[in-house]
């Protein structure tokens, strides 16, 4: 039984959005999964919207609990990487195209940038963008802000190299 459940909006979604909602199926875990990941359902992390763009964007809401958070009762360094390193993936993976991020790719680089604290019990929302997607790197930028003021507490800078094997085009 997975506890994976990204809560999708309470409204009608476009076929895009669709698209990159069903990106998210990676994320959770399942009860023999033992691997680094997000409790999807624990922090309530919930799809709120995704644009084609330009720019091309998607934008998740969730709760900081305890188990992302650190010894000052903050969200931890770690978890925002791992947050950002997921949630961005996914409109990667909404956007790609055969031979072309299909599998999301690796981590080639994450940068991150942390502004301020976020406090456990803090709605944050994470909106993660496509800067650039070529034929072997990708750039996408994150922020994680408190979703009540919209302050900016991490800003991220997350590259990818495509993992795709390459698609014959020859007939």
């Amino acid at each position: 039984m997975s506890t994976h459940q990204v809560l999708p909006p309470a409204r009608e979604m476009t076929d895009f959005e669709q698209h990159v909602y069903e990106c998210t199926y990676m994320i959770g875990k399942e009860a023999a999964d033992v691997r680094w990941d997000v409790d999807a359902q624990e922090c309530n992390l919930r799809f709120e919207s995704a644009t084609r763009g330009p720019p091309t964007k998607v934008a998740f809401t969730l709760t900081i609990t305890p188990s992302l958070s650190n010894r000052l009762g903050s969200l931890h360094g770690g978890c925002a990487a791992t947050l950002i390193d997921i949630l961005s993936t996914t409109i990667l993976l909404g956007v790609s195209t055969p031979g072309k991020f299909g599998f999301g790719g690796v981590s080639r680089n994450l940068r991150l940038t942390y502004l301020r604290p976020v406090p456990i019990g803090t709605e944050a929302r994470i909106v993660c963008e496509v800067m650039h997607v070529g034929k072997r790197l990708a750039l996408l930028r994150a922020e994680i802000q408190k979703a009540d003021t919209g302050d900016v507490c991490v800003v991220g800078e997350h590259e990818k190299a495509n993992t795709d094997p390459e698609v014959d085009q020859r007939i």
